[in-house]
């Protein structure tokens, strides 16, 4: 029983998710659809199925691999956004998934503790945003297809299934490590970089990058909340850090962001 309702959770929750981070990207740019998207709409999710199906110190063990999965996922977010400019959406996805791969296997092979992760993620955002590519002039105007929403919610609803599903099997360190996954980032890269350019590409993983400060911090906070307070409170909790530091990353961005476009068109 209780296995079927966390399943028909995962059915419902996901999708309704990527939906909502769409339509937030479509109405307010791509910048805060990625600063938005990259709070802890998926990896939460994961965290808490972990919890139900696994139990609470197995979801516990998982943030240190959950980190350095969020390193992997700077070094892909960074390399699709430079080669997105020169090249197609399959030959950068590709690359860029290579390059989340051999920065994955290569951290955990160091098994930084905690600690170490957290500040290697603050570290790595803040270089990858220093060194960030700006965005070129280009004229390429923004299409959508019909089906654009269906395909993310239905990718990233089997992504979950198949990660929470083989959780058992990886482990903690090996299901924290494929949580931050860049599924959700793939999928606003790809219709972005087809759809709308390489700017809009290079805004939305931006913004995405940005968010990591947040991001990172959420999942680093549960790691001492959930062993003395209830799942809602922790999730709360960090949540609503989560979003202050997003906000503050937003005005931030935001000017940063102005800066380059007014030197990329003078």
């Amino acid at each position: 029983m209780v296995f079927t309702s966390v399943f028909w959770l995962k059915i419902t929750l996901i999708p309704s998710i990527i939906a909502l981070i769409t339509l937030v990207a479509r109405r307010w740019g791509n910048q805060i659809g990625g600063l938005i998207g990259s709070m802890p709409w998926v990896a939460g999710p994961i965290l808490l199925f972990f919890i139900l199906e696994q139990g609470t110190p197995f979801g516990i063990q998982s943030i240190q691999g959950v980190m350095l999965g969020i390193l992997a996922l700077i070094s892909f977010s960074f390399t699709y956004a430079t080669l997105s400019q020169r090249r197609s959406w399959l030959p950068t996805l590709l690359i860029s998934y290579g390059i989340y791969a051999i920065t994955a296997v290569g951290f955990n092979a160091l098994r930084p503790n905690l600690w170490v992760g957290y500040a290697l993620v603050l570290g790595s955002v803040w270089l990858a945003l220093r060194f960030f590519p700006r965005p070129a002039a280009q004229t390429t105007s923004a299409r959508r297809l019909p089906y654009e929403i269906s395909i993310r919610m239905a990718v990233a609803t089997v992504f979950v299934v198949v990660i929470t599903g083989l959780a058992s099997v990886l482990g903690p360190t090996w299901s924290g490590i494929l949580t931050p996954f860049p599924i959700l980032t793939s999928i606003l890269a790809i219709f972005s970089h087809t759809l709308q350019g390489s700017n809009a590409t290079i805004s939305t993983l931006r913004g995405l990058v940005m968010g990591l400060f947040g991001f990172s911090t959420f999942l680093f906070m549960q790691a001492f909340l959930l062993p003395h307070f209830p799942i809602a409170i922790s999730f709360g909790v960090a949540l609503l850090v989560n979003a202050l530091i997003n906000l503050l990353a937003s005005r931030y961005g935001q000017t940063a962001f102005s800066r380059a476009m007014d030197k990329t068109d003078s």
